[in-house]
């Protein structure tokens, strides 16, 4: 019996030895692994601290978000009684939109009928807010005020759903003035609705220039339908494009996606050096797990065990581990990002066979992983906010701006030639510095006259980076035609027919 006893006691022994020996080996080629990647991306010089790339806060006084947060309140009620605004740019058909301000009246849901006068008296109510706006988008810089020392332990949003609303009242405000053909007026508030969504380039996280990209939108939308209107002088359509060029949206969200990767580092520095702040971490995680019954993973043990043997076990031996996968997924994105930005989105399609632009741990192919990378990889298997689709949602927002661009130099061309130019290169570099880009191919915008030689076809090759002649006509797989997206080839829209308009606004709208 003490024989039987002894042997336990080595077995056990012998175990909770080779554990320990497992446990340190993993910490070290953890670390060592870390370090060396790390390293790696410090000699090519990626800014890897958080306090480097931290943006500098300015002025209350020079700062545009103090201003809007003022507006907060009365905003969000203004927003929501205005329900009512016509769509900015409803598609009658592919490469065909309506022109609002020859519109009398539109439903939304294809019964209620709504008209300029019940409207406008709406936007006249919002007048002052409407001059906050403008002085707003005068001022120098832009801060939300979200502080970034907190990284993703604690983080804070603050109220970024303003800027949305501050830009989408400026819209509509744009439009009403286009249906009163005052075009100084809807000069002022598109110079103002511009200016507020180029300004928020310093905010360098990925959920504020998601939002500015719902900023952009109103924009392009109020620009395509104040190019509708004839009168336009050649100061308006030069100032309009000064305040366009400075919107640089795919090297902002470049920057965003390094912030991302610094604030990701950060975030398992703190909880490495704290077990107070896993802890709080680990709180927040099961909060979520309850409110959304698991839908976004669930921890890998619970109460005692998740408390007393996993989380140290984890924090010791597979943090680094865990971190570097983190990392790798950053990375990875942020490699595939720069790709497409340099060569357009359709370069990504051919990267996919590329092993050096492919993360070795797919956690966002929906890939079940094995039993012991589920216990590394705590943090690391959620699902990132970095995605292809994200970045192929810049390159389109970008390129949209580059189409913006390039009709405002081809209107000031015909303003002072009395004639559309036959190719794009006529407008460098008195109207534009270089040619326009399309970032889904990685070369020029392509343009071409029309036959009767007075409109023209400007158009992106859109999201399958195959130019189809400039066919707006809808891609297969796609469920519907709401933007020029959709389309075979991203099409600058062409002014549908006073039938066609009447038509599309009798069903549901889908602005």
């Amino acid at each position: 019996m003490k024989r039987w006893c002894k042997r336990l006691a080595y077995l056990t022994a012998g175990l909770a030895l080779l554990l320990v020996l497992v446990v340190l080996t993993e910490r070290i080629r953890g670390e060592w692994a870390l370090s060396a990647r790390l390293k790696a991306l410090a000699v090519k010089g990626e800014a890897l601290s958080l306090a480097e790339m931290k943006p500098k806060r300015p002025a209350p006084d020079q700062n545009v978000f103090t201003e809007l947060l003022m507006l907060t309140n009365r905003l969000a009620a203004t927003v929501s009684e205005l329900d009512i605004a016509p769509p900015s740019l409803r598609l009658t058909s592919p490469g065909r939109a309506v022109v609002v301000a020859k519109l009398d009246e539109w439903s939304h849901d294809g019964e209620t009928t709504n008209d300029w006068q019940e409207f406008g008296q709406g936007l006249e109510q919002a007048r002052d807010i409407l001059a906050s706006l403008e002085s707003a988008a005068q001022k120098p810089a832009y801060d939300s005020g979200i502080d970034y020392g907190k990284g993703f332990v604690d983080f804070q949003l603050t109220p970024i759903a303003e800027v949305k609303r501050s830009c989408q009242l400026l819209s509509w405000s744009v439009l009403y003035a286009l249906k009163q053909g005052n075009l100084d007026a809807a000069h002022k508030d598109l110079r103002a609705l511009v200016a507020l969504t180029a300004k928020q380039t310093p905010e360098p996280l990925i959920i504020c220039q998601l939002v500015r990209y719902a900023c952009a939108a109103f924009a392009f939308n109020a620009t395509w339908q104040a190019l509708q209107a004839d009168g336009w002088s050649d100061a308006q359509l030069a100032s309009l494009g000064v305040a366009w060029q400075p919107c640089d949206f795919v090297k902002d969200m470049a920057f965003a996606m390094e912030m991302d990767r610094a604030m990701t580092l950060d975030f398992y520095a703190q909880i490495s050096d704290s077990r107070k702040k896993l802890d709080f971490v680990i709180q927040q995680h099961q909060k979520t797990q309850e409110m959304t019954d698991g839908a976004f993973g669930g921890l890998p043990a619970k109460g005692f065990v998740l408390n007393w043997l996993y989380l140290p076990v984890w924090r010791f031996a597979w943090v680094a581990q865990d971190e570097l996968a983190s990392l790798e997924q950053s990375q990875f994105t942020i490699e595939r990002e720069r790709l497409a930005r340099t060569n357009g989105w359709a370069a990504l399609a051919e990267a996919r066979t590329d092993p050096k632009l492919n993360r070795r741990h797919s956690f966002e192919s929906g890939e079940k992983l094995g039993w012991y990378d589920r216990l590394r990889f705590l943090f690391a298997s959620e699902n990132s906010s970095i995605t292809d689709p994200l970045i192929r949602r810049t390159l389109e927002v970008q390129t949209q701006q580059q189409m913006v661009l390039t009709v405002l130099g081809i209107q000031r061309y015909r303003l002072r030639t009395g004639r559309l130019p036959v190719h794009l290169s006529e407008l460098v570099p008195e109207y534009l510095a270089a040619l326009p880009h399309d970032f889904m191919s990685g070369e020029a915008l392509r343009y071409r006259l029309r036959p009767a030689g007075d409109d023209f076809l400007l158009y992106s090759v859109g999201e399958d980076g195959k130019d189809d002649g400039g066919d707006p006509t809808q891609q297969e797989g796609k469920k519907s035609y709401r933007q020029i997206w959709d389309g075979r080839d991203a099409v600058w829209p062409s002014a549908a027919t006073a039938e066609e308009a009447n038509s599309a606004l009798t069903t549901t709208s889908h602005d």
